[in-house]
């Protein structure tokens, strides 16, 4: 089998190089594809009589830049984007949601991707993701790229697709920066420091963040255990309050270097520290098969999570001698280290009069490599992509348990692993006629994993090979409509430590395991698309369709152990549940309602079915999601935008979670084109609550969470140096003419 995978690699190595080779032989002209965010903005211009200067405010929509791969949003156009976090950026991108937890998904599915400047990132890894989106300054991020069927280039992990977050970088010349600071509710403030300069051949970028964020949550929960007749033989009653603070400090520094007219260099270093704690106090009652108390407690718990993440970046680009012709190599590496706490303190009143200390300490280290090589060519009128892909992780997670100062050895273990993922693939782009751009692509990945439970003295190893194939097809139905056509073979992975059998503590009632026999999930996806761009109105109409095979979902069963006061405690580990599917509708929409007032709307109509034939039945849910965004120039000095979406159910194999929902208001005013104050209420309606529910023959628990989302902030941006005034490089409504001509180069507005 390894021989035959070596070959495989080998193989395809070979056709990278072999189109190398052939392309230096037919290269011809091209024409380079967009990268950059089309936008339409709406700003009015009026005199300021103090100082003599024109101010304006703009109110944006985000048209995003639909290519042949993916669609583009700009953040730097929301007005909130100086004092929000990533979080708030990626709840303003059509179809992308994010929960008060800090949970991503893609049109409902939650395993999705998140990259940084196109590449994984420990950063945004799985266990440190949810906090890193809500650390992170939403200022520092230029736009966000969402691929739902990604080309043969990227990774085939990630089953709903990849989600990019294209960070700040400036090619003007001279030097300018901006700073952001805030203040908010409860003492919550923030500032962001950015600037830029550019001479010649070199341009430095920098920044510095940092964060300080308070939030409060509730918990209830209900769980019950049932006999094989389906009657509840036990019941724990949990309510609970907690307030956590978030502080993240964050520094970035990049160079880039033009050594030749055909060469250039780039290199980046990122620095962010977190600190995360959590205190909170919940009252626990436990009740028998006749309703009768059999426990009454508190529990007062204190967790502290401190997490470092440092990553750097050097990357070498060459332009080869005919236009089209282009090769990176590229090598990132990132490592992620945090110390975790959990210290509970429970008292209990009933049956007797106790007191019980536990503390579980986590500590984790992760490190990643990523080496690519990128070659672009021409072959006659087609365009080939070849390249090349290492990926190794290395990670270590140490697990301690103590109880009233014993060590719990149930809990305690040391687990390592080592994953190494080579990958090659090809792509070639043609044109057939006028209105037909087809691409397709194949994808090779070989993955070597190998794992040691150090504890016990358990290792394992896994190795297989995957072939994904893309296909991507566009038809100009005119200069204003064209139909879009893609395809994508995808996976999701089991994590490593979804193979780690050792039970890990997770709450006073829930342990966690991993399953070392999970396959990887298999996901065929398909779009077909019309979009249409008219004047200042665009829409695009999606249908879509995926099926899954060797399905991964949670489990949970009850262990044969208890508390000291009889409460069971529940086991959650991962399956591979038979099959899914799921399909719908979804639409995207901007235009003006008048002079004024900017019109942006999502929705996705869908439809889920999950099958878990071996748990005994079949899921399924039509749910209906969706978006609103109105931008209104309210005066020639201010411009406000209202957000607010709600999300479609998710299925989990034993239950699901239901939708939840949140808005979010924004008002900017301009003192002067370099002086802005930003004012922000987040979650206006107080309706960031999540409900998650777990039904099976033994099982039924309902959980409901919710967080104090509505938060006011109060910002000032500055711009210094040559930072352009906030007029410059903007559009205008319609009626209102750009300077110096009645439209852009393309004959519309500018901007639009």
């Amino acid at each position: 089998m390894r021989t035959t995978n070596n070959r495989l690699m080998t193989g395809l190595s070979s056709l990278v190089l072999l189109g190398a080779v052939a392309g230096a032989a037919h290269g011809q002209s091209a024409t380079a594809p967009t990268t950059q965010a089309e936008t339409s903005q709406a700003p009015a211009q009026s005199s300021d009589a103090k100082d003599g200067q024109t101010t304006t405010v703009t109110v944006t929509g985000q048209k995003p830049v639909n290519r042949i791969d993916r669609q583009t949003y700009d953040n730097t156009k929301n007005i909130d984007a100086t004092t929000g976090n990533a979080a708030d950026a990626l709840n303003k991108v059509p179809s992308v949601n994010v929960d008060p937890q800090g949970n991503v998904t893609l049109r409902g599915n939650s395993n999705v991707q998140i990259y940084v400047d196109g590449k994984p990132s420990t950063m945004m890894s799985a266990d440190n993701r949810a906090a890193a989106l809500q650390a992170m300054s939403s200022g520092d991020i230029s736009s966000v790229e969402v691929m739902t069927n990604p080309g043969a280039q990227y990774s085939s992990e990630g089953s709903g697709g990849i989600i990019n977050l294209v960070m700040n970088k400036n090619r003007k010349p001279g030097g300018y920066g901006s700073i952001t600071a805030s203040v908010g509710t409860d003492g919550r403030y923030n500032t962001n420091l950015s600037g830029s300069y550019h001479k010649d051949k070199l341009t430095l970028n920098g920044g510095f963040s940092y964060r300080n964020d308070i939030r409060g949550g509730s918990v209830g929960t209900r769980l019950q255990r049932l006999d094989s007749n389906g009657n509840v033989t036990s019941t724990t009653d949990t309510d609970g309050i907690g307030i956590g603070t978030v502080r993240n400090l964050s520094s970035n520094v990049s160079v880039d270097y033009n050594a030749t007219t055909s060469d250039s260099l780039s290199a980046s270093l990122a620095y962010s520290n977190r600190q995360f704690n959590i205190r909170g106090d919940s009252n626990n009652a436990a009740y028998n098969a006749a309703n009768a108390p059999t426990a009454l407690y508190g529990r007062h718990t204190y967790v502290q999570q401190p997490n470092e993440n440092t990553s750097g970046a050097f990357t070498w680009s060459h332009t080869g001698d005919t236009t089209g012709e282009t090769l990176k190599v590229d090598y990132r590496i990132s490592r992620s280290t945090g110390t975790g706490a959990t210290e509970n303190t429970t008292t209990y009143s009933f049956p007797a009069a106790l007191t019980l200390t536990d503390v579980q300490r986590k500590s984790t280290d992760l490190h990643n490599q990523v080496l690519s090589v990128d070659y672009n060519r021409q072959l006659g009128s087609d365009q080939l992509s070849t390249g090349l892909q290492i990926t190794r992780d290395d990670s270590q997670t140490i697990n301690n348990s103590i109880v009233n100062g014993v060590v719990n050895p149930q809990l305690t273990s040391n687990f390592a692993y080592v994953q190494t993922i080579s990958a090659a693939y090809a792509t070639l782009q043609h044109q057939i006629g006028e209105k037909w751009t087809v691409l397709g692509g194949l994808r090779a990945e070989y993955l070597n994993l190998s794992t040691d439970l150090i504890s016990s003295g358990t290792v394992g190893q896994l190795d297989y090979t995957k072939l994904s194939p893309s296909f991507f097809a566009t038809y100009a139905i005119d200069a204003k409509s064209k139909l879009r056509f893609s395809y994508s073979h995808r996976l999701q992975r089991p994590q490593p430590s979804d193979l780690n059998p050792f039970v890990t503590y997770q709450d006073a009632q829930n342990v966690i395991a991993g399953n070392p026999n999970l396959k990887p999930q298999e996901t065929d996806k398909m779009d077909l698309g019309y979009e249409v761009t008219a004047g200042y109105i665009s829409y695009v109409l999606r249908g879509y369709y995926q099926q899954d095979a060797h399905t991964i979902t949670s489990y949970s069963t009850f262990l044969p152990v208890s508390t000291p006061g009889g409460q069971a405690v529940i086991l959650t580990t991962k399956r591979n549940f038979g099959s899914g599917k799921a399909g719908g509708l979804e639409f995207n929409y901007q235009g003006p309602l008048s002079k004024k007032l900017i019109l942006s709307a999502n929705g996705n109509l869908a439809y889920k079915e999950l099958d878990t034939s071996t748990l005994g039945g079949t899921q399924s849910a039509t749910t209906l999601s969706g978006r609103v965004m109105l931008m209104y120039k309210a005066t020639p000095k201010d411009g406000m935008q209202f957000t607010y979406f709600t999300s479609g159910k998710q299925l989990t194999g034993q239950g699901y979670v239901t939708p939840f929902s949140m808005g979010n208001f924004s008002w900017k005013h301009n003192f002067t084109p370099k002086l802005a104050s930003v004012f922000v209420l987040n979650d206006p309606f107080r309706s960031s609550k999540v409900k998650m529910v777990t039904d099976t023959d033994l099982v039924h628990s309902v959980s409901t969470r919710g967080q104090q989302g509505q938060v006011i902030y109060l910002g000032l941006t500055y711009n210094f140096g040559g930072a352009p005034s906030a007029q410059q490089g903007q559009s205008r409504m319609p009626g209102q003419g750009a300077p110096g001509g009645p439209g852009g180069p393309s004959g519309r507005p500018s901007g639009y």
